[in-house]
């Protein structure tokens, strides 16, 4: 499996788009000390919409969209990925989208090559299940111990293999790293609704609020 960091480009800008300060936005991050809000240019935040590999939860016609950049070897998307079931059990309108971001080193990057080589797969349940088992591992998780769990999960070894270190995958990788560096997302788990993003961990009472001001006022913060 290839895992080297040359395996896609990477090069953060550490650009930063108008910043969020308004009293509306501190308030929605009350208890998120680290996450700080972002304004996004249209053109580009939509371009998610259309990134390959890309995983849709919940309703694909959802009213609401909540964009989540994470990386499974990041503590605070463990933290996040506990609260997808309970968010989209409670909202049926609510369309949840994951982007596997790799940006925490060379294991990382082999975690999401095998998770993407396994939305190329039917597998019972799909891919919340991986996800969340991957992110209830302990310690670093690389390529070999996400493939043991893709494979508990009903993955075929010799085609998640092949998949993962496709041209399709690193292409993938590519764009949803070329992409996040454009919307200036430095850091996991990031969020983008909108025009709008925040950079860290929002809380399941924050993703509620941020989910009910979209449809209020089509922003994370009324």
């Amino acid at each position: 499996m290839r895992c080297d960091d040359n395996n896609y480009s990477m090069n953060f800008s550490r650009r930063l788009f108008l910043s969020g300060s308004s009293l509306a936005a501190a308030s929605l991050i009350a208890g998120n000390a680290d996450a700080r809000v972002l304004r996004l240019p249209t053109e580009i935040s939509n371009e998610v919409f259309s990134l390959p590999g890309r995983v849709v939860l919940g309703n694909p016609r959802g009213d609401a969209t909540i964009i989540e950049f994470f990386d499974y070897n990041c503590p605070f998307c463990k933290n996040s990925s506990r609260e997808i079931r309970p968010l989209l059990a409670a909202d049926p309108k609510l369309r949840y989208i994951l982007v596997n971001y790799a940006i925490l080193g060379v294991a990382s990057i082999e975690a999401s090559r095998v998770a993407l080589g396994f939305t190329l797969q039917k597998t019972t349940g799909g891919y919340l299940p991986l996800h969340e088992a991957l992110f209830r591992l302990r310690g670093r998780v690389d390529g070999i111990r996400a493939l043991e769990v893709a494979m508990e999960l009903g993955a075929k070894r010799d085609k998640l293999i092949d998949d993962a270190d496709s041209d399709r995958v690193t292409d993938a990788l590519k764009k949803s790293a070329s992409l996040g560096d454009s919307l200036g997302l430095t850091a996991t788990p990031s969020f983008v609704a909108g025009r709008e993003a925040v950079i860290g961990y929002l809380d399941l009472p924050a993703k509620q609020k941020a989910i009910a001001n979209l449809r209020r006022c089509e922003a994370l913060a009324c």
